[in-house]
């Protein structure tokens, strides 16, 4: 079963698999209020209206994908406006993979992946790599489509006082000026690393406006030209409200 892993070249592999017993794919709008039955319904429906042009085996194949592809979906919330659903229960597989787009109701049942509406979001929305970031630690995230998957998580220098006599108020300031400086630029060398890499074509920034105005500043032209978006989320968010604060920002007018 694949649930973790959100990165594009996960995504990319899905198009490599192969499944000589057959793969359910399927694209559904999410369930907005409905009911508790909502899936089992649309399922249902889809699979009625495809059953003609299924092979005996193609039929079977379905039958056999449905009943935990199902049992997956009612356990769950989505707060996207639609999902892909790819199972194969004799390889142990099912991934779900939150879209941003509404798509209609489709299913397949095919050696391969159905792969063809997340390839045309992709096209409209390509993968981002978020940024949370203060002056002591950034948090690195990947934004595929709806996925959203941490990727790396940078401590910096703390900032202690001498223990025999203090600093003056003037050398604090300057010292923690220059720790906040060389955390950035490390923050600043792991995102122009990631963004060569792993193929992002989009950045988003969060933070305090500080931190995130110095990191602009150490950050390479090829980096600053994927800028999109930015805005203060902060270090603490985490779970449900991460994820909805960086959506909520990636959904924001492009950065100008």
């Amino acid at each position: 079963m694949m649930e973790a892993d959100v990165s594009l070249n996960a995504l990319t592999a899905l198009g490599t698999l192969r499944f000589p017993e057959l793969a359910l794919s399927a694209y559904l709008p999410t369930d907005q209020g409905t009911g508790r039955n909502y899936y089992r319904a649309l399922l249902d429906d889809l699979a009625r209206a495809d059953r003609h042009k299924l092979t005996k085996t193609e039929r079977a194949a379905l039958q056999r994908e449905l009943p935990e592809v199902l049992a997956a979906l009612e356990k769950r919330r989505f707060e996207c406006p639609a999902v892909a659903v790819f199972s194969c229960r004799p390889h142990e597989f099912r991934r779900i993979w939150r879209l941003v787009e509404p798509v209609p109701g489709r299913i397949a049942m095919a050696g391969l992946l159905d792969l063809a509406p997340i390839r045309l979001q992709l096209f409209e929305h390509p993968p981002a790599l978020a940024v949370v970031v203060d002056k002591r630690q950034a948090r690195l995230y990947t934004l595929v489509l709806d996925e959203l998957a941490e990727v790396g998580h940078l401590e910096g220098l703390p900032i202690r006082r001498h223990k025999q006599g203090g600093w003056s108020a003037t050398a604090l300031q300057r010292r923690q000026d220059e720790h906040a400086r060389w955390n950035l630029g490390d923050v600043a060398e792991a995102v122009s690393e990631l963004l060569k890499r792993d193929g992002y074509r989009r950045l988003l920034l969060a933070g305090p406006l500080q931190a995130r105005a110095e990191l602009e500043d150490l950050l390479p032209v090829s980096a600053l030209k994927l800028l999109v978006a930015e805005g203060a989320v902060p270090m603490y968010a985490t779970g449900n409200e991460l994820a909805e604060r960086l959506r909520s920002l990636d959904h924001q007018p492009e950065h100008g």
